[in-house]
């Protein structure tokens, strides 16, 4: 957890900038035993992206610098790579099992629709046939 003046600087912005975002519901935070703001940094991020360059969270900053590959992959985020990389994969094959479990559901769905159809097809009134208000046979 960041202290707010920890997540100002995190975010390259001001403290105050913090506690309106606090204030206005837009930034997640809980008060802590001395009456300070207790941040979750992905809370922070999620508010304030932070710019890779800098390693700060403001948004307002251009990047004037490319980060090369050789200087941002290490093995941590080399892990958290692949590890991301296999959970979207089994994400996309869950998503197409589901897709697929619905293609069926669908296809039972029209079967039973069409089989109630013929069964109230084949019924018929079994009632005997009445004529004129109901009081005389029809021939």
């Amino acid at each position: 957890m960041l202290t707010m003046g920890q997540a100002a600087k995190e975010a390259g912005t001001s403290k105050a900038t913090i506690s309106r975002a606090i204030a206005a519901g837009r930034l997640s935070a809980t008060r802590n035993d001395k009456g300070g703001w207790d941040i979750d940094p992905a809370e922070l991020f999620r508010v304030f992206p932070r710019n890779p360059v800098t390693g700060s969270g403001n948004s307002d900053m251009q990047q004037t610098v490319t980060p090369s590959k050789a200087h941002s992959a290490t093995p941590e985020t080399a892990i958290e790579n692949a590890a991301m990389k296999a959970e979207i994969e089994g994400l996309r094959a869950m998503v197409q099992q589901l897709r697929d479990q619905a293609d069926d559901l669908k296809q039972q769905r029209d079967g039973w629709q069409d089989q109630a159809k013929a069964a109230q097809r084949v019924l018929s009134d079994m009632r005997p046939k009445r004529g004129l208000f109901g009081f005389l046979k029809a021939g």
